[in-house]
């Protein structure tokens, strides 16, 4: 195989992998890649192998997400990082194999997917980059105009494919320093937080009304009924059907006269 590509790849292997490789025009040598490590390769950069067997995932990413970062994480605001063929790091293992679970359970939510996304350059520019050139940083919440501001947008297009990149927007932030900076203020990540405003919209419906699931599941954001049901029960440990039916056999007390 030979890999020449526009995009930034990082490769994580699920199992052993050996061959030979070729990085660039440098010379032949051996490769082995166990589960746990990684392998990464910048845009531009020439990588010829020849590889047997083994089971790996591969992310691409596009320039982009990195020059919207650089200004923020690097001096110069110019990400330059090197090939790395064989390294070792558990987040950046542990966010690929978090994007491969959400894959395949079928539900890739949005605003999940671009954190990821951000968070896996982050950690592969602040684990790889030049170490002297890597900026401090800051701390700071959102303002209590920006966060009403965010909360408002929430619930206005909760029953919308809402992502990180509208948030931030409304913000007026980057979506890096816009999740970490929401995360400060409320105690959990923009993904978390809309799930939740989901889930207790979806409980109050359920408590309410005796709308179909399979409407009421896209009414407040949810692909479907079956994503409704696999985070309804992930949170509450029952699926909403069992919910509603528990709710209808509670009693009704009535007051004396």
């Amino acid at each position: 195989m030979v890999w020449l590509s526009d995009h930034y790849r990082i490769s994580c292997p699920l199992s052993g992998i050996c061959g030979t490789k070729q990085s660039d025009d440098g010379p032949l040598g051996a490769y082995r890649l166990r589960p746990g490590d990684i392998a990464f390769r910048p845009p531009t950069r020439k990588l010829w192998s020849d590889l047997s067997g083994g089971r790996f995932i591969q992310i691409l990413q596009s320039r982009e997400v990195y020059d919207n970062l650089a200004s923020e994480l690097v001096r110069g605001g110019t990400v330059d990082i090197e090939p790395q063929d064989t390294s070792s790091d558990p987040l950046i293992s542990q966010i690929g194999a978090t994007i491969a679970h959400e894959i395949n359970s079928g539900f890739v939510d949005g605003i999940l997917a671009n954190a990821l996304n951000t968070a896996l350059a982050v950690q592969v520019t602040r684990r790889f980059a030049n170490q002297s050139a890597l900026l401090l940083e800051s701390s700071n919440g959102l303002s209590r105009e920006r966060l009403k501001r965010v909360r408002d947008y929430i619930e206005a297009y909760l029953d919308d494919r809402l992502t990180l990149t509208d948030l931030a927007t409304v913000a007026c932030l980057s979506p890096y320093h816009f999740s970490r900076s929401f995360e400060q203020s409320i105690g959990v990540g923009p993904q978390r937080y809309v799930m939740q405003r989901r889930l207790e919209r979806a409980t109050a419906l359920i408590r309410r009304t005796n709308q179909p699931l399979a409407e009421m599941a896209q009414r407040v954001g949810f692909v479907d009924q079956s994503h409704l049901t696999s985070i309804f029960r992930r949170e509450t440990g029952v699926t909403p059907g069992r919910y509603r039916v528990g709710v209808s056999c509670r009693p009704v007390l009535l007051a004396d006269g």
